[in-house]
């Protein structure tokens, strides 16, 4: 064939007389080469085209490339040259002309379309042999077949194999090799057991494509691929260097290890393409260790590394801990000259990343000679792992500058980074830069939008983009799920994992983690148990990020005996597991499990962080747990932890709920930067610990400082306003609550509920709560609260029932307030029907402060016994509060045997309780038993317990006046006793009979009428009478409860001046208006 060739361009070029003889034309070349059987060569009829092209046979090549036999020679000659549109050109022509096309026109233009990929070309051309009636031979199916696979069209080409009357090997080989280069192993291990049914033996390359095929499916093809290994022994190709390889690769990803290192060590002769097939699969699959190992055999061998080498091993140093074996070999490459090139640069690049520097990466970065996307996009990826998202969107802006190509990878790494430092910008300018490439419809950059949209809380444009996606994978499900759930849209997330459920895919890991956590948010406790069950049948409860996700849950659903069972039987916890169970108490306010669990976790040496710190401060809600705070403040401080914001709100939180605000604005005053939950913190200390006068002023000086108040701050106010009965305050916060507008965010309506009912203002309270549109339990509470502490029973009582119609469950701080509600009103039946519907009817285990409520209950009414019975067959230690609750029912009703009984439990739990003492005292003067009274105030003494007095206060033009029994350090005391003295005399004329009984000192009755008209309520009401106009309402606030002859002497002055009187002392609020209490004299 390369003798005509030659032949015929010397006959052409050297008898230049031939030009215009006949015999030497188109026509006569190309029938001569046809009867030469020469025509398949493409070589040939290049060459008489050539030379047709030079001048010699122009007129006959132009009219014999156009018609008859001449359009193979032609078209031949074109497709080889690169011409490819022309010589399709040319067929079109005679195809519309109806000229018969040849055998050799078919193939040239079949392997054209296979070497171009010009399927659709292709396409047009394979009908119209039908259409023609040609039928095309082995080798033209053959190369139909191989071009409908690299077109990726493997329907039409398994459909040209099933119609083809005989195949050869390379029918069969070329359809398996289809299916593995598509990913569709399966199929290719079929057609492969069909071709094992028929006469045609494979060859090495059909074996590498069955082992390929393998590789692909994994552990479930390993039985079939030892098979496909025994079957190359039997053929003798057992040391064939690509099969050996290939089969290295197969054992590799198939899970077995030994098999591919046992073929390759059994290798006759092992050439450094061997080595690198070695050592990339155990980089491949995490054997790092091993393919360093196999790189120092390899350079003992003498085997001499190539940049393939290089690339795989610098890639097993990718980790932190052999970051100094990566830089020997980085030594190692700059000797043997391979510093240059792109893959290896692109590799060390990747390995000074993942070991934590992103300096040397860049330092390697800029001194590559050549860098290719691949370079540039590890260098990104380092960027992005290190949170220098900035850094990675920089080096994207210069890449595509510098024109760079750039690829699927680059564009999710670059939408990472921006996701990193959610900049949506710089987001939204990527995505129309992958509309404009066509990779917008990739599936891995869809996921990286989908990712950025949803972590810079563009949430609607991650809708459309999923909807938009042409193909979705499991990454896609899981963005947009977790997208949702991230942005509180926890509904959305859970409908998307039906739509999922739907679409057949199955879960992983991250899916439940989401959606678990969706339903934690909703307290969608049943769905979340039905989503538990799904991910039991998974088996994926005892993967750790799932597990943390249901300890989790099951925490914020309030079942955190669940949360424990999920975490004891997880096989690992890591230390997000014990950080969650720990929150888990603390939310759920279990101290005491919360202290336990922190101190196993120091026992087994478990690493701590910030977070665990937070969480376990957070558990700390008491004086008495102080001393653990106190050990974690030192803990830290020696440890050398670094103290960052949230760590210091969690402490300053823990002093002040312990009462110890020194300490506590001690530790604010060294706060580098304070946010909102820092002065929250701080405000709330203040507000819960009597400090209201000090809470406020932080909130003004919190305003000086440029802080915006936000809806927790507000609440906050709120309570401190409280604390104190400051009423006017708190109309001063609910102004600037409603030029903040934030009126209608529930934790602040809720807020100003309860101020309001705690300052007095019932109707009020009641007026907010009619304006909520949204209400939850907290709201509910507040109300029920506070028409409970009003003496409002029924109303209470109507509001608990309105609650559970619309469908809010009762909690312990509602059963709280309901039998508050049944004690101030005397509905002793009512609360003890409430009390046993707790558990039976509601499922709410009764707390100690529960059956406190009921011990007032039966005190108020004097049921003493049975109250003293119902303390001892309690489920629960009575606390000294409940024994309190009832000696002051027995100082009431004066029964000085089971008072004492109480008083002596009260006094041995709590020796230095001043109140005990003093109650006891009480009833024993009350009864006139002076000696006995003498003997507790005695023994008082002895002990060194002092009593702290009763007092009243009244606040006027945001100045606090208080008094004491007999006070006369007031500068207006001659004012005031006047007043009273005149009230004393209007009342007398009334009908007011002074009660001397609650004078407590053995004196005659004169002096204890004079000691009743000077207590200190009296003087605070009678102060107010003269500082404010007729008609302004009074609030007097009493620290201890308000005395019988008070309450009924405030009944008759109400009367006489004609003004409202409120009176807050110890346990509820007194309304008093023309003559008349709102108690109802029950109290």
């Amino acid at each position: 064939m390369k003798h005509f060739k030659n032949v015929l361009q010397t006959f052409l070029r050297k008898d230049n007389t031939l030009r215009d003889r006949k015999f030497v034309s188109g026509r006569f070349c190309n029938n001569r080469i046809i009867r030469a059987c020469f025509l398949t060569t493409i070589t040939s009829t290049s060459a008489i085209v050539n030379a047709a092209n030079r001048g010699v046979l122009e007129q006959e090549a132009e009219r014999e490339g156009k018609e008859g036999n001449g359009c193979s020679l032609n078209v031949g000659a074109l497709c080889e040259t690169g011409r490819f549109n022309e010589a399709l050109e040319i067929f079109h022509v005679n195809t519309q002309k109806d000229i018969p096309i040849d055998s050799a026109t078919y193939t040239c233009l079949l392997q054209g379309c296979i070497s171009l990929m010009a399927l659709e070309e292709g396409r047009r051309i394979h009908p119209n042999m039908a259409r023609v009636g040609f039928e095309p031979d082995l080798f033209q199916r053959n190369c139909l077949i191989n071009m409908y696979i690299k077109g990726g069209n493997l329907e039409d080409a398994r459909k040209v194999f099933d119609e083809m009357p005989e195949r050869n090997v390379v029918s069969w080989s070329a359809t398996i090799n289809g299916y593995v280069r598509h990913g569709c192993g399966k199929e290719a291990l079929d057609l492969f057991r069909q071709m094992q049914t028929t006469s045609v033996k494979p060859t090495h390359f059909t074996f590498g494509s069955v082992i390929r095929a393998c590789s692909m499916l994994g552990l479930q093809a390993l039985e079939w691929g030892k098979q496909v290994h025994g079957n190359i022994v039997k053929v003798g190709l057992q040391s064939h260097d690509v099969l050996n390889n290939v089969l290295i690769d197969m054992y590799a990803k198939c899970g077995d290890m030994v098999y591919a290192n046992q073929i390759f060590v059994k290798m006759p002769e092992r050439k450094s393409i061997s080595w690198n097939a070695m050592i990339s699969v155990c980089v491949q699959h995490g054997y790092d260790e091993d393919a360093l190992k196999l790189f120092c055999q390899m350079q003992r061998s003498g085997m001499r590394p190539s940049q393939f080498t290089f690339a795989s091993v610098i890639t097993a140093c990718a980790n932190p801990l052999a970051k100094e074996q990566g830089k020997q070999v980085h030594i190692h490459v700059i000797k043997t000259g391979y510093i240059s090139d792109v893959y290896v640069g692109s590799a060390l690049v990747n390995m000074y990343s993942k070991c934590g520097s992103p300096d040397s990466a860049r330092q390697v970065f800029d001194r590559m000679p050549d860098r290719n996307v691949v370079s540039w996009t590890a260098m990104m990826v380092g960027y992005v792992q290190h949170n220098c998202g900035e850094d990675a969107i920089q080096l994207y802006n210069q890449m595509h500058l510098a024109r760079i190509n750039l690829n699927q990878n680059s564009f999710a790494i670059a939408l990472s980074a921006c996701a990193n430092i959610e900049s949506l910008d710089v987001g939204t300018q990527i995505h129309a830069h992958t509309v404009k490439t066509g990779y917008e419809l990739d599936v891995s950059v869809g996921n990286g939008l989908l990712n950025m949209y949803a972590k810079c809380g563009s949430i609607d444009r991650a809708g459309r983009v999923f909807n938009l996606m042409p193909k979705l994978d499991l990454v896609s499900w899981n963005a947009i799920i977790s997208g949702y759930a991230q942005n509180g849209h926890y509904k959305e997330a859970l409908k998307y994992f039906g739509l999922m459920q739907q679409a057949g895919l199955q879960s992983d890991a991250v899916t439940f983690a989401s959606v678990v956590s969706s339903a934690a948010s909703l307290e969608a406790l049943e769905l979340g148990k039905q989503i538990h069950a799904d991910i039991f049948k998974t088996g994926l409860e005892l993967d750790v990020s799932v597990g943390n996700s249901l300890i989790t849950f099951y925490a914020k659903s309030g079942n955190v005996a669940h949360s424990r069972q999920v975490f004891d039987r997880m096989p690992e916890q890591d230390m997000i597991s014990w950080n969650a169970m720990i929150g888990g108490y603390a939310q759920n306010e279990l101290t005491a499990e919360a202290i336990e669990l922190f101190q196993r976790m120091q026992k087994i040496h478990m690493r701590m962080n910030n977070v665990t710190f937070v969480s376990f401060l957070g558990a700390l809600t008491c004086p008495e747990t102080l001393a653990y705070g106190e050990q974690v403040h030192a803990h830290i401080i020696i440890s050398g932890f670094e103290l960052d914001v949230c760590l210091e709100n969690a402490l300053v939180a823990v002093y002040a709920k312990s009462g110890r605000m020194f300490e506590a604005s001690k530790l604010f005053n060294k706060m580098k930067k304070q946010d909102a939950v820092s002065w929250n913190s701080m405000i709330a200390g203040y507000a819960c610990n009597g400090y209201g006068e000090d809470a406020l002023k932080l909130v003004c000086k919190m305003q000086k400082e440029g802080m915006k108040l936000d809806h927790f701050t507000f609440a906050t106010v709120l309570r401190a306003c409280a604390s104190i009965a400051s009423l006017e305050h708190g109309k001063q916060a609910h102004a600037s609550i409603i030029r903040a507008r934030f009126e209608s965010d529930i934790v602040v309506a809720s807020a100003l509920v309860d101020m309001y009912a705690k300052c007095g203002s019932i109707e009020y309270a009641h007026y907010v709560f009619d304006k909520m549109t949204n209400r939850n339990d907290i709201s509910w509470n507040a109300m029920i609260s506070g028409y409970a502490r009003h003496g409002h029973g029924e109303e209470a009582l109507q509001l608990f029932d309105q609650m559970q119609l619309e469908g809010l469950k009762p909690g312990h701080v509602t059963f709280v307030g309901v039998l508050s509600a049944c004690s101030h009103a005397g509905l002793v039946d009512k609360g003890r029907n409430y009390f046993d519907s707790m558990s039976l009817i509601h499922g709410v285990t009764p707390k100690v402060e529960h059956y406190a409520c009921v011990v007032d209950l039966l005190g108020r009414a004097g049921c003493l016994g049975e109250a003293e019975d119902f303390i001892h067959k309690m489920p629960i230690k009575p606390t000294p509060f409940i024994w309190r609750t009832l000696l002051s029912a027995c100082r009431v009703y004066g029964n000085m045997e089971i008072g004492k009984r109480a008083a002596d439990c009260l006094l041995e739990s709590e020796p230095q309780d001043a109140a005990s003492y003093v109650l006891l005292s009480n009833i024993y003067a009350s009864s006139g038993k002076w000696d006995d009274a003498v003997k507790v105030r005695t023994m008082m003494k002895e002990r060194g317990v002092k009593k702290d007095p009763g007092y009243s206060w009244i606040k006027l033009k945001n100045e606090v006046h208080a008094f004491l029994v007999g006070d006369t350090s007031h500068p207006q005391t001659q004012e005031i006793y006047a007043k009273l003295t005149s009230l004393t005399e209007q009342m007398k004329v009334m009908g007011y009979i002074p009660d001397i009984n609650f004078v407590l000192h053995d004196v005659e009755q004169e002096q204890k009428e004079h000691f009743l008209s000077y207590h200190s309520e009296k003087l605070a009401i009678a102060f107010g009478i003269i500082q404010t106009p007729a008609g302004t309402p009074i609030r007097v606030i009493k620290n201890l409860r308000v005395c019988g002859d008070c309450h009924s002497a405030i009944k008759f002055i109400s009367q006489i001046v004609g003004r409202k009187i409120v009176v807050r002392d110890s346990n509820r609020y007194h309304h008093f208006m023309d003559g008349l209490c709102s108690c109802g004299d029950y109290w």
